[in-house]
Order: structure tokens, then sequence, then C-alpha cells
């Protein structure tokens, strides 16, 4: 079939699109789970180890470098995942650091096809260099998101809570802009529609990898709404700490948001068509190209502006840590036990 000036270029605007974000937010994309298959993660290849705070990552001595980043860095990550959910929890953390995405399946019992597993029972995170497709993994992401996984653990006091909430807070504490899961949104909105949250349960164990994607795209999404429904979070931080206390989530919404969850649901479920109109213009054509350079231009400029507050309190954290010399910690290579 031949196509017509006007579809191709449609086409192309779409395609630069997509690219120019890509360019901008993207990294490939490594899978994450989590938890483990097995009672405890069995990491042979992580034979060396150092130690910061109550932080204890063991590495493949391979990945010197990558360890000392990681060791360098997880105390800010974990302070800013804490700070989200409650503000003060246990930092008792065990990292293990792998090169490729089979030797965390190996440890954790998990698919091959993951590069981040996380035991929030135990503190236990097991993170690869390499995801399954041989790309470079997002350790820092890949990081912060196994650790919210932990830290919701103990936000909740170890309270059972629904894996749409897992997921979705874990998604969205990764700390950076997501085109491919705002994208995946997109599409459900304006094609077969988003899941209800019931549905996400299951959806996140289908074998249809674009029934999972949209599970995470909205399971992100709702939660990233519950989190800036009062513009500071403390809502959101009372609903945790009701859970907490053992009340049901739905008891829990009521009691932090003064809705119930099918209202909160309803409210996010409403919005949706208005936020994404963007994606139904651009793939049907009906806003030029240049129309979207500004958005583009804006969201690449807040992008800049969070990454240089992150880096900002990454360094604050440096100096509370070690000293206002900001001396790294210590690194010891030792046999593994």
């Amino acid at each position: 079939m031949t196509r017509g000036p006007g579809s191709v270029m449609r086409f192309v605007r779409i395609l630069v699109l997509a690219l120019f974000f890509a360019g901008v937010f993207a990294a490939p994309r490594a899978a994450r789970a989590e938890t483990g298959a097995v009672p405890r993660f069995v990491v042979s290849e992580a034979t060396a180890e150092a130690r910061v705070g109550r932080i204890r990552l063991r590495y493949d001595p391979a990945l010197a470098e990558e360890a000392r980043f990681l060791l360098e860095h997880a105390p800010g990550f974990w302070s800013v995942v804490e700070r989200q959910l409650e503000g003060d929890l246990d930092d008792t953390l065990t990292i293990h650091l792998v090169d490729h995405a089979g030797a965390v399946a190996s440890a954790t019992g998990m698919p091959r096809w993951v590069a981040g597993v996380a035991r929030p029972e135990t503190g236990e995170i097991v993170v690869a260099r390499h995801g399954p497709d041989g790309s470079r993994s997002d350790l820092a992401g890949l990081l912060r998101h196994e650790m919210a996984h932990v830290a919701l653990y103990r936000a909740v006091d170890g309270h059972r809570v629904p894996r749409w909430l897992h997921e979705g807070v874990a998604e969205s504490l990764e700390g950076k802009v997501s085109l491919a899961r705002a994208e995946t949104l997109a599409g459900a909105v304006f094609g077969p529609g988003v899941p209800e949250l019931a549905d996400l349960e299951r959806a996140f164990s289908s074998d249809d990898p674009t029934e999972v994607s949209v599970a995470y795209a909205a399971a992100r999404d709702f939660v990233a709404h519950l989190r800036g429904l009062d513009g500071s979070g403390a809502a959101f931080r009372q609903f945790l700490y009701e859970l907490s206390e053992g009340y049901t989530v739905d008891a829990a919404a009521v009691r932090a948001f003064g809705r119930t969850l099918p209202e909160l649901v309803r409210s996010w479920r409403t919005a949706l068509p208005d936020r994404f109109v963007w994606y139904a213009l651009a793939a049907g054509g009906g806003l030029p190209f240049a129309a979207l350079l500004p958005l583009v231009a804006a969201a690449w400029w807040r992008r800049r502006r969070l990454l240089r507050e992150a880096f900002a309190r990454l360094e604050a954290e440096d100096r509370r840590v070690f000293g206002e010399s900001a001396m790294a910690p210590s690194y010891v290579a030792c046999a593994g036990s």
C-alpha cells in the first residue's frame, strides 16, 4: 500500500518526537521484581564486600567501579525514599551487585528477565549491571526501585498490601520521568482501556508483555496521583500509617484521604483522557509537530532542574553521613561467606 504525503509526514512527526523524548529521558529498562522465590539469596559471584552505615554491599570484584558508585549514593537514595514514605525507617540493607540478570535469577529463583529483586522481609536486594538482553542497567533507578519495596514493607510494619501499591510506589520513587510508562498508559486510555484496580493483580503475572506493561504504568500513575492529592504527600504518608496500624486499604483510604478507594480511583480515571490528550493529537496528526516543541523543551528543562535538585540532595546526604570532608567510605575485599 502506498502512503500519501500526509501519512508519511505524520509518521515522521511521531517518530522524531518519540526519539527526542527517548534521548532526553530514557535508559534501557530492566525488569524489576518485588521478591525472590527462595528463602535466602545466595549470590556466589558477590565475593567482595564493603559497608557504609547499616548498608552492606556485596559485589562481584570485577564490578568495583559500579560498587563504589552504589555505595557512595545508596545512603542518599534511601534517605529520599524513606522521606517520601514515612521519614525515619530502619536503614539496614544488604545489597548484592552482580554482572548479569542471569545471576539474579540463579540467586533468587526469579525469571531470567529480571534484573533487580528485593526481599522486603529481610532487606535484601540483588541488582545486575546488565539486563537480560545485555544492555546496561540503570543501576541508580534499579536500586531505588528495589529500596522502595523494602521501605514500603517497613513503612506499613510488614502488613500485606496489594501489589499495585507495592509496584506503584517502587515505580514512582525511581526518581525519573518514564516516557515509556506514560506512552503505555496513554495507549491504554485511548485504546482498550485502563484495567480496573482489582484486575491489576492478575495483570502483573500475565504472560502478555503488553498487559504487564499497562499494569505497571497504571499502578505508577495511580500511586503518583495519591501522593500528589494534597501537594505535600502528607495524606499519602498518613495512608501508609493507617495501613501499618492494621487497617484495610479501603479503611485506610477513608481515614487518610477522606474518600473511599473507589472514589479515588474514579477521580484518577476521569482525569486520564485530558492528561494524555497530547497522545491522541500526536498519533492522529491533529497537532503540528512544531506546536509540540515548547512542551518538549519545557519537559527537558524540568528534567534538568530535577536532576540538579537530586544531586544537591545526594551531596547534602554525603556531607551528613561522611562529614564535611565528604570522605568516601573505605572498601574492603574479602572472601564470600
